[in-house]
């Protein structure tokens, strides 16, 4: 490896996990949240899943103000996260898809 040359170099210490892509987004946003879309696509079909996932949106657009909660006045859906919003949107994410998918599920 490049790191023959290098006699101080350790690469095993150089490596870190990525928190923000590995468990934030990937747990979170790319399993979580798309999971939860193609589950009430799957269950109620396209036009019914996107009333669902509006009236999710809507929900957590309607978070009332409260310490350590942040607000999406506009819903959570953005051309990019980051992570303090993957982070905010954790807290509040369950109680918004409560009711729309079964109890099992959140």
């Amino acid at each position: 490896p490049f790191t023959n040359d290098f006699p101080c170099a350790d690469i095993h210490a150089i490596l870190s996990l990525d928190i923000l892509h590995q468990l934030i987004k990937g747990g979170f946003k790319d399993h979580l949240v798309d999971w939860v879309e193609q589950y009430l696509v799957h269950v109620h079909g396209r036009t019914e899943a996107d009333k669902i996932l509006n009236d999710i949106d809507q929900w957590i657009a309607a978070v009332a103000p409260f310490a350590r909660l942040r607000q999406f006045p506009q819903g959570w859906h953005c051309k990019q996260w980051t992570s303090d919003d993957s982070k905010a949107l954790m807290k509040v994410y369950i109680a918004a898809i409560e009711g729309h998918v079964p109890k099992d599920i959140v």
